[in-house]
């Protein structure tokens, strides 16, 4: 049983406002000079009382609220009963994270935000680490639904823009519905989607390393195994000839020799091509340019003769000299490639006298190559290997893992029908209900389990479904229903708020607040809190076919004038 007494603040920002047993109001109600409604701090009232039962902090609209419009320092304070114990919970935006909490003549400061959720958790359910009953918190979830959840499903009660996913656990508690499996197969289905993810993972390695899916790289794996089976007999048979490794260095050394050897003997080549090229012993003619020129000139020709002759002259100086230097290099490179040659042929002859000794059957070409081949086959095999047996591993944790999931759905389905008594008890009480603001019995509600995420799924159907004023409706109809339910109400702690959830059809209204007016006596064994704006109501209404007395259940009302917080002030940005 949960009841709220009184929510103040210290010191005193706004004034109190004490709640009683039954039905509370709290109204928005216009003035002479301002008939508007909204705005005025009804809504905010709610989001207090929700802080004071530990709401998060960054999911209130309380830490919206500007320090100018109220200290930061100011204790919200709540005194409330869970079961028939009083409690009070004092606690501030400046250190939202340490309530305090006094109960039974004791101070209890809390440092940690969840150690006293725990601690209310153990007040209201008897116990706070029980996986077959909700959390304070989560109970808290359809008893106080927020504003912006718009009332658009029975299920999720929290902000839509805030896309929290939808939990049945305090819904399968009241049903007298074991949630301990519900959990189970949730937590199962976080935990099969990362190993889906570590699947892909390893289906993207096995496809980098051969390019294939998985069924054609176990077939390129079992090749590789056959390949590095026989390339590591073969060495094996070679380590097992004696001194083996005394020869095994010494041909690997030749191979290394040869290799140096050949690399040198490309660059002479090179650079001995390159002098080939080079030729100084392209000379002019000197006879036919003075032949040429003494036709326009008699003794033209005979000059340009002479002087020809003296640069000719001096170009095979130099061009002599360059011979001279082109022609030691090419001898000393020519010299060198010989050595070079004669150098490849002894080390060829004794590297075959060598692999000889260790390789009678000719099985390995070149042993340094081989050992290569070996190491790069090895490290693939090992890669591709490891891959395929993660792969294979994950699949058989997540058939493991579905295999659990598919139990517990089960188990969970064999819950619900062993509740159906329940079940079929609040649909008769929600038929009651909405035979009074509908004005029939055309609805029905059902709750199925299924394999998807979801797990659960709650079927309630009311007349002309699917508008935004029924779904409201319908989430109202379902309220009551759990609240009012003689079956649920062994579980249910009595208490439900309703902030603004009455944005439906004038006469859906006024049916709804009759029904309310009628069940006061239900109601006074519960506590329902309705925030409401009186000028829904028309005035000739309210003394004549509104049966809901307004003005002896309100418990606060604001208007433009006298707010809430008392002060007209513009929330935070997020």
């Amino acid at each position: 049983m949960l009841r709220i007494r009184k929510l103040y603040s210290e010191p005193q920002v706004f004034d109190p406002i004490s709640f009683k047993d039954g039905i509370n109001l709290i109204l928005g109600e216009t003035t002479e000079n301002n008939v508007k409604t909204n705005g005025v701090g009804k809504s905010m009232a709610v989001e207090f009382i929700n802080y004071g039962l530990l709401k998060r902090h960054e999911e209130s609209r309380v830490s919206l609220i500007p320090n100018e419009a109220f200290p930061y320092s100011t204790l919200i304070c709540l005194d409330f009963e869970i079961n028939s114990k009083p409690i009070t919970i004092k606690r501030s935006i400046e250190n939202h994270k340490c309530p305090i909490l006094m109960a039974g003549g004791k101070t209890i400061p809390f440092t940690d935000i969840e150690d006293a959720t725990s601690y209310l958790t153990t007040l209201l359910f008897g116990s706070a680490n029980d996986e077959s009953i909700p959390s304070f918190r989560t109970m808290m979830g359809p008893l106080i639904r927020d504003e912006r959840s718009e009332f658009k499903s029975i299920i999720k009660c929290f902000d839509t823009n805030r896309n929290i996913p939808p939990d049945y656990t305090p819904h399968l508690y009241l049903l007298n519905i074991d949630p301990k499996p519900y959990k189970q197969v949730k937590a199962l289905w976080g935990e099969i989607d990362k190993i889906g993810k570590a699947i892909s993972k390893a289906k993207e390695n096995i496809a980098a390393i051969t390019g294939k899916n998985v069924s054609e790289a176990k077939a390129d794996l079992n090749e590789l195994t056959s390949q590095v089976t026989r390339i590591h007999q073969e060495i094996e048979r070679l380590e097992n000839i004696e001194g083996y490794d005394i020869v095994k260095d010494e041909i690997i050394e030749i191979e290394r020799q040869l290799e140096e050897f050949r690399s040198r003997q490309a660059v002479i080549k090179t650079e001995l091509s390159k002098i080939k090229l080079f030729r100084g012993d392209n000379y002019i003619d000197e006879d036919e340019v003075a032949e040429l020129y003494n036709q326009f000139k008699a003794g033209l020709g005979d000059l340009i003769k002479k002087q020809i002759e003296e640069v000719t002259a001096f170009k095979k100086r130099i061009d002599n000299f360059q011979k001279t230097l082109v022609d030691g290099r090419r001898k000393e490179l020519e010299d060198s490639l010989k050595d070079i040659d004669l150098n490849i042929i002894r080390l060829d002859r004794i590297y075959r006298e060598k692999l000889f000794l260790i390789d009678q059957k000719g099985a390995l070409k070149n042993l340094r190559q081989t050992i290569a081949t070996y190491q790069k086959k090895v490290e693939d095999h090992a890669s591709l290997s490891a891959f395929i047996k993660k792969h294979a591993d994950y699949e058989r944790e997540k058939k493991e893992k579905a295999n659990e999931r598919d139990g517990l759905v089960f188990l969970l389905d064999s819950f619900v029908t062993n509740s159906s008594d329940v079940i079929d008890s609040l649909e008769q009480t929600i038929l009651d209900i909405h035979e009074v603001v509908a004005g029939n019995r055309q609805s029905s509600f059902e709750v199925e389990i299924t394999k998807k995420k979801e797990v659960v799924k709650f079927e309630l159907r009311i007349c002309d479904d699917g508008s935004h004023s029924n779904e409201r409706e319908k989430v109202f109809i379902y309220d009551l229903g759990l609240l009012t339910n003689a079956e649920i109400g062994r579980r249910h702690p009595g208490l439900l708020i309703h902030d603004n959830i009455f944005d439906v059809d004038y006469d859906t209204l006024l049916r709804s607040l009759n029904y309310l007016g009628d069940s006061e006596r239900t109601l006074a064994q519960k506590q329902y809190i309705l925030t409401l704006n009186s000028d829904k109501i028309y005035e000739a209404d309210i003394h004549s076919r509104l049966r809901l007395d307004l003005e002896g259940l309100k418990r606060a009302a604001f208007t433009k004038t006298t707010r809430f917080l008392k002060v007209n002030y513009q929330e935070l940005s997020l």
